[in-house]
């Protein structure tokens, strides 16, 4: 979250960047993207996702979702819930009641 503060927005070499950005919706992709990216010599790289990061057909692994639960957690959930609700997570099937999760919400 930390990438999408208001300085980082408008930081004056994302918006030239963003100014060269064309982005087309395509009904067909349903939730993949394609991305082509030309370059000032006329070089073009391409690139398809068919399921986006996260979809049952792309899943994002337990490191990955801990990462961007860390990430997000930080604006609302001290660190030391953090590092208490992760591990609770990692041993879910052993946790004998919910209320231990919730009460570090």
């Amino acid at each position: 979250m930390d990438k999408f503060t208001d300085e980082k927005v408008n930081d004056p070499k994302l918006v030239q960047l963003r100014k060269k950005v064309h982005a087309t919706l395509v009904h067909e992709l349903n939730l993949g993207a394609r991305v082509s990216v030309k370059m000032k010599d006329g070089t073009i790289y391409s690139g398809f996702l068919e399921a986006p990061k996260g979809d049952p057909a792309n899943p994002m692994g337990f490191d990955e979702i801990e990462k961007k639960f860390r990430n997000t957690a930080t604006l609302s959930i001290p660190k030391k819930n953090m590092e208490k609700l992760i591990e609770l997570i990692k041993s879910f099937e052993k946790l004998r009641d919910i209320e231990e999760i919730i009460a570090l919400l």
